[in-house]
This record gives C-alpha cells, sequence and structure tokens, in this order.
C-alpha cells in the first residue's frame, strides 16, 4: 500500500503530533508513508528525540514557489497533485481541500479550516496585507468553495472544529477524531504557588500576556515554556520580564522532554491563553500532569475543560481565579473528573480510531 502525507510546511507542534501517531499505525500495518511538502524543519533523529519513539516515513519536498502566506498554502495543494497520483491514499493535514484534485482517495485531517479563519469580515489592513493575501484575492477563492470531492472524508479535531468546518461548507463533517495526547505521566509532589504554561512562542499563545499578568501575581512563579520558532517575540517577552522587574516569571526555551515533564508534574496551575483554540494538546498534557487548568472560554478549550469556574474572559481576570482557586475544597474533586474526562484524548484510543478509519478508505488486499 501507497499511502502519502500533504502539508505545505511541516516543523513540531500539535500537527505532527497527530502525525507521529498515525505513521505508529501505518508503521504497523507494514507502510512507510512520504510526506509531501515545501519544507520541513524535521529529521527522523529529531523526531525520535522528541517523542521518544522513532517512526519511518520519508521526507519529500517539492519546489516551493516565492507567494504570499495564504496564497502558499492553497498553491501546494495544486502543485502536489501530480506528485501523489498512484498513491492508494492521501492524508492531507494542510487545513484545506481548495486545489486539491478530487478525484483522489483522501482523508483530511481537519485541525481548524483555512477557510474559517479567513471569512472573518474584509478591512483595509486585510486588504493590504501584502505578506498573507493582498487584496483578499486568495479568501475571495474561498467563498465559491463550498463542497470538497466525494472520496475526501473530513474529519474534525473537536466538536468546535467541526462546526466551524459546517459554517463554511454545504456539507457536514464526516467524523470527530481527537488529537492523541501523552497522559501518562509519573506525578510528583506539587508545589503550590508553581504555574506552567506550554506552547510555541508566538503572538497568538499570548505569552507576553501572561508575563504582564504576572505583575499581579508576584507571590506564585511562572514557566513559559515552548518552542523558540519566533526569536523576535521571545525577545519582546524577555524584555517585557526585565522591563517590569519580574524575578517570577522564567522562560524555557527549546526544553527537553525531560525538563517539561518535570516542570508539568511539579506544578500546581497550567494556563493556556489562545482565543478560539480547535482543541488543545498541551491543556490535556497539563491536566494528564496533574495540574488545575485555568483557559479561555471559548473554542475546544471547553471540551477539554468542561468546568466553567476554570475559564476566563480577559487575563485581568487570572490572578483572582489562581488565588480562589489554591483556596478552594473543591479542587481535588476537579482535579479527579479532569482526569477522568481526558481519558478520551488518549493516544492509544486515537490509534485505534484512526486504525479503523485506515480500513474504511484504503482498499482491500
Amino acid at each position: 500500500m501507497k499511502v502519502a502525507y500533504i502539508q505545505n510546511r511541516v516543523q513540531l507542534g500539535g500537527r505532527f503530533q497527530v502525525t507521529f501517531e498515525m505513521t505508529k499505525v501505518l508503521n504497523a500495518m507494514g507502510i512507510i508513508p512520504d510526506f509531501y511538502c515545501y519544507r520541513h524543519r524535521l529529521t527522523l533523529e529529531d523526531i525520535e528525540a522528541h517523542y521518544g519513539a522513532s517512526i519511518q516515513l520519508n521526507f519529500k519536498a517539492i519546489k516551493e514557489p516565492k507567494l504570499p502566506f495564504e496564497w502558499n498554502i492553497t498553491r501546494f495543494n495544486s502543485d502536489v497533485n501530480k506528485h501523489v497520483q498512484g498513491y492508494d491514499l492521501i492524508i492531507n493535514s494542510n487545513n484545506t481541500s481548495l486545489g486539491l484534485d478530487p478525484s483522489l482517495n483522501s482523508i483530511s485531517y481537519v485541525h481548524y479550516p483555512r477557510k474559517a479563519r479567513l471569512m472573518t469580515g474584509i478591512s483595509l489592513s486585510k486588504l493590504l496585507d501584502i505578506g498573507r493575501d493582498p487584496l483578499q484575492l486568495n479568501a475571495l477563492r474561498y467563498r465559491w468553495h463550498r463542497k470538497v470531492g466525494a472520496r475526501d472524508l473530513q474529519i474534525a479535531n473537536s466538536a468546535f472544529t467541526a462546526a466551524r468546518f459546517e459554517e463554511q461548507y454545504d456539507m457536514k463533517i464526516d467524523g470527530i477524531l481527537y488529537p492523541p495526547v501523552a497522559i501518562a505521566f509519573k506525578q510528583s509532589e506539587k508545589i503550590s504557588h508553581r504555574i506552567v504554561s506550554l506552547g510555541r512562542f508566538s503572538p497568538n499563545k499570548r505569552q507576553l500576556e501572561q508575563i504582564i499578568m504576572m505583575a499581579d501575581l508576584r507571590e506564585y512563579e511562572l514557566y513559559l515554556i515552548g518552542f523558540k520558532n519566533d526569536v523576535d517575540y521571545y525577545n519582546r517577552c524577555a524584555q517585557a520580564i526585565t522591563d517590569l522587574k519580574l524575578t517570577n516569571v522564567h522562560l524555557i526555551a527549546d526544553a527537553s522532554e525531560e525538563e517539561r515533564n518535570s516542570l508539568l508534574t511539579s506544578a500546581a496551575f497550567f494556563i493556556h491563553s489562545l482565543r478560539e483554540e480547535p482543541f488543545g494538546i498541551t491543556t490535556v498534557q497539563g491536566i494528564g500532569a496533574g495540574c488545575i487548568p485555568i483557559v479561555h472560554n471559548s473554542g475546544g478549550q471547553k471540551e477539554v475543560v468542561p468546568f466553567e469556574e476554570l475559564r476566563y474572559e480577559n487575563e485581568d481576570a487570572i490572578p483572582e481565579l489562581v488565588r480562589a482557586l489554591e483556596q478552594s475544597e473543591r479542587i481535588e474533586e476537579l482535579r479527579a473528573a479532569l482526569q477522568k474526562n481526558i481519558t478520551a484524548f488518549d493516544s492509544a484510543s486515537f490509534r485505534d480510531q484512526f486504525k479503523s478509519l485506515l480500513e474504511q478508505k484504503l482498499p482491500k488486499a
């Protein structure tokens, strides 16, 4: 059997964590998939070092045109068509099927529909955004993209993502498959005033707002753990710590798995600030490590953290929320309920469900 992944640019993060677990299933079936992309930052050695296990796949980079960000995504779908003819199955992680050959037998794992990100209203700043989509011309193409090919199975990573997909397309999502998360942590003694946040350093992860918040939580320690992909933003965070004279905020860039797990399992609280997070793999990791999560009241976080008392509307509310939770008589009850809730997101469960999808989509021998 020949299977190919497609995604315009590949790096460590939530999307590749899904690919990693999918590849485990394929490898167990005797399949070594090819991964077509414009560019990638990974080697098999990087993958093994980060995830603690090896997988077999072949990265196949194709020539990348110089195009604005949004055009790059859909142009990739068009460019990759000629490379994947003859494969038994295509696994699309590009968050859109626009430009993809509808005759291909495919599973599109939708982390969040790209179309939904663009259909949020036109403004002058968007029209002039040369780096992403000048004059919103690519967004205009999405307006007429209302259906995908009959052989293209659309699978969402959460009920929230499924709803956003169905708002944009004249069709129902074909299923929901929550992302895989390793939740078996070796628990350690909690440090009551330790808070962790986990995610690559990026403006939409809002680490800067978390740093500013800590000026009102000086009796607590915040550890910001993440990949240092955006060096400029990382430096802005570091400068903010200096400017605010904060000794209780620590930037932990490109942490090893051991260092990350040590901080997660010792922390009492976990904070995740992304708005409209489609799912929230890192929040599940925090819960698995025994942390009490504090998350924004939006997106798929409501599925991961089904307790309103642990969600907030803006960062100004977090200091009071943290202090109230520390004194709450319900904290152990909440921790136990959260641990039970995340069993639906276990990696083994994901692999079982993905194997069923493969059996549905792969040609019978």
